[in-house]
């Protein structure tokens, strides 16, 4: 660029800024020079890059050329190194099959081992097998397991098949409490005489078997003078074939364990002088239509229970994914659903009653509802809620959270359905991190319950396809379009994460 050229250009420019020119004549003015400038630029740079010729040496020619092929020996070297790693390859192969093959146990020893059962296990299937938990086959199943003795119980209790068994008794041992009148025990029940033989304490179910030692040797018993040498047992005497003889048991719950061996007879029940009756029940269906429709269950160790709302017998159109009536949905009977999910303060008294380890908790604070419970633990709560209280709790079907959760609408929300952040904790705007606690105050529903839509998608009873549990009525995570009746998540029985909590329903006399 000459400077002329440039002195015009700054001239122009400061022109403008000084508000002597405006913006069109500026550009008008500046256009011929810039046009200038740039032929210019061109006819330097075709001076620059004028081709010359150039001489191409012998060399260059002959790379430029197709390669040669090889020699045929090189071919030759080719194929046999091919050969050799692919020999080497199938050897490596054939010794992680000969070495997985050794670490296999052998099928036959499997099976032998699988076919040799302890008197234990034969007892326990046999009773499970028949399905029949009456006393008089739970009494004889239990004198049984006493003749055996405690070594032997506690020899299989580590077993799945042991554990399964026991998972099925306490869950009946809590039902029955849940309908009993009086604490249960064994002189009178023969399914709580079971209980204790195989190691459940009475007073906490969901606590970790006890399976006490032994008798000592030196204990008197009460049976005719053995003629020869007792026979020695060797420490695995469960595998034998040959039973032990019958001793007395010494157990914590040793009068209880005396009189169990005679269970299957009939027993008179236990009078109000032996064992207080539970707390007569607030939660009465005449309070349903009143401005306080609202009762909570007082606990066996003085501690309140959830609080519930009372809920009228009812019907809905249940919808599905697209909006469309699906079927009509008839509630014959009223029922209690907690006002609000579960807390970690409410869930932190169960854990501590049945001496469990707790899930740990993303938020701290007792009046956040519980996360990371899989649907087995939401499952264990309303049990032992059941057996401490003297009333049934459950998890609510599909047709009874719905209907609570529209709360006599037509629609899960007010506003025809539209979502509104006082009446549902959700991402609207921003996504939410945490779901909100108790105190933060929101529109309850038409049934008095609260965060039923929104905050932690909740477990029921119902179960999904493909052996999966259902949590409905979407969280805080979620956007509006999830927040809908028709919303169903399917989820292993097993997931535990940070926006999966429940609520319970009680039922009414």
């Amino acid at each position: 660029m000459s400077a002329d050229l440039a002195a015009r250009l700054r001239s122009l420019a400061h022109d403008h800024q000084a508000g002597r020119l405006s913006l069109a004549a500026y550009r008008k003015l500046r256009a011929p020079l810039l046009d200038s400038l740039a032929l210019h630029g061109t006819r330097a740079a075709d001076e620059k890059t004028q081709p010359r010729a150039v001489a191409r040496s012998p060399e260059l020619s002959r790379a430029s050329r197709a390669p040669e092929p090889p020699p045929l020996e090189a071919r030759r070297n080719v194929y046999w190194q091919a050969a050799i790693a692919f020999a080497v390859v199938l050897a490596i192969a054939g010794g992680l099959f000969w070495a997985l093959r050794r670490s296999e146990p052998n099928e036959a020893v499997a099976v032998e081992s699988q076919e040799r059962k302890g008197p234990v296990q034969e007892a326990i299937e046999l009773f499970v097998a028949r399905g029949d938990w009456s006393d008089s086959r739970t009494a004889a199943l239990n004198t049984a397991l006493l003749e055996l003795g405690p070594q032997q119980i506690s020899q299989a209790a580590t077993e799945p098949w042991f554990q399964r068994f026991v998972h099925d008794l306490r869950k009946r041992l809590k039902e029955q409490q849940a309908l009993a009148r009086v604490p249960l025990a064994a002189q009178t029940s023969p399914l709580a005489a079971l209980a204790v033989t195989v190691g459940l304490d009475l007073d906490s179910p969901d606590a970790a078997i006890r399976i006490a030692p032994a008798a000592k040797p030196t204990e008197v018993v009460s049976t005719p003078p053995v003629t020869s040498a007792p026979r020695k047992e060797k420490p695995n005497s469960a595998a034998t074939s040959e039973r032990p003889r019958a001793l007395p048991q010494t157990r914590p719950r040793e009068h209880e364990l005396d009189v169990a061996r005679a269970a299957a007879e009939p027993k008179p029940a236990a009078t109000a002088t032996t064992a207080p009756a539970p707390r007569e029940s607030t939660c009465r269906i005449e309070l349903i239509r009143t401005r306080r429709p609202f009762c909570r269950d007082r606990l066996v160790s003085g501690e309140d229970g959830p609080e519930l709302a009372l809920i009228p017998a009812g019907a809905f159109d249940m919808q599905n994914g697209a909006g469309e009536r699906v079927r009509r949905v008839v509630i014959d009977e009223p029922f209690a659903m907690s006002v609000h999910e579960v807390s970690q303060a409410e869930f932190r008294l169960y854990c501590e009653h049945a001496e469990k380890p707790c899930a740990a908790q993303p938020w701290s604070g007792d009046d956040y509802p519980v996360v990371n419970v899989s649907w087995q633990d939401a499952h264990d709560y309303v049990e032992w809620l059941s057996a401490t209280t003297g009333h049934r709790y459950r998890l609510p079907s599909e047709a009874q959270w719905e209907y609570a959760a529209r709360g006599g609408q037509s629609t899960l929300v007010p506003d025809d359905g539209a979502p509104s952040p006082t009446d549902v904790h959700y991402s609207m705007l921003t996504k939410q991190e945490a779901p909100a606690r108790r105190s933060q105050k929101f529109n309850d529903n038409g049934f008095r319950l609260l965060h039923t839509i929104g905050n932690v998608r909740e477990w029921i009873e119902d179960a999904g396809a493909n052996a999966t549990r259902l949590a409905l009525g979407g969280s805080y995570i979620d956007s509006a379009a999830k927040l809908k009746s028709s919303t169903r998540e399917e989820l292993p029985a097993d997931t535990r994460d940070a926006f999966t909590g429940f609520r319970i329903v009680r039922e009414l006399p």
